[in-house]
């Protein structure tokens, strides 16, 4: 398991890590400013041990980093291939902290459940730290969504724009670039690049809006119970 190895490293770091069998997304944050460039030249030197392609490295401050890797997940060397093969759905982020793994495991039966535990345990102990049920009125909380359905309408020169903005820290606070600023390091016109980013903003926007709905629909309800469940005075609250 090499990212959980990675972990065991530099056990001051926290890991994220999203996968879809084509690539895998590393997320790594520490407190120490020193550890992110150890850090960095760590997981070079992993990836070229296991002839896996780094596609893009990124630090957006000198705490944290972002790594793009094509990934070469299979049976014996990663929890989200062995997961899938139990008829089972990681949830993602996978995270790992000082060498434990940490998994979200979505089954659709004990049966499935227990044939994902079980092969996890061939490569490491595996502790439940917790589970629980799904019950129907419940389950469309607990939608998966594909990346389609938020960049599927996006150009590539859209998705460029984008993905060179969250690169170069347009979206930080504050901001570490401007328009112009990326523009002008990108060797293309700042009006062009504006006009790429602002139409993959709105798509987006427009594709996110029926869930941010959702969302604060729940989040509506949830206040509503709350406020239902408060004592009224003279009762007394269990």
């Amino acid at each position: 398991m090499p990212f959980n190895n990675l972990s065991k490293m530099f056990p001051d770091a926290s890991i994220s890590r999203w996968c879809n069998l084509q690539v895998d997304i590393l997320e790594v944050n520490s407190q120490r400013k020193d550890e992110i460039e150890q850090v960095k030249g760590s997981l070079k030197r992993m990836l070229r041990k296991l002839s896996a392609k780094l596609i893009n490295i990124s630090s957006y401050s000198e705490r944290s980093l972002e790594a793009v890797i094509k990934c070469r997940c299979a049976l014996n060397n990663s929890s989200v291939s062995i997961i899938e093969a139990s008829n089972c759905i990681p949830v993602m982020p996978i995270t790992y902290k000082a060498g434990h793994e940490f998994c979200e495991i979505l089954a659709f039966s004990s049966k499935d459940l227990n044939k994902a535990l079980g092969n996890l345990s061939k490569f490491g102990k595996v502790e439940i730290e917790s589970h629980g049920s799904i019950f129907r009125p419940n389950a469309r909380s607990s939608m998966t969504i594909s990346v389609a359905d938020f960049f599927g309408e996006l150009t590539q020169k859209q998705l460029d724009a984008l993905v060179q903005s969250i690169e170069m820290g347009y979206y930080g606070y504050p901001k570490n670039r401007t328009i112009a600023e990326m523009a002008s390091l990108l060797k293309v016109p700042a009006s062009t690049f504006e006009e790429h980013l602002r139409k993959a903003e709105i798509k987006i926007m427009r594709a996110i809006s029926p869930y941010a709905r959702i969302a604060r629909s729940l989040g509506t309800e949830e206040r509503s119970a709350k406020r239902m469940m408060k004592p009224k005075l003279g009762q007394a609250s269990v």
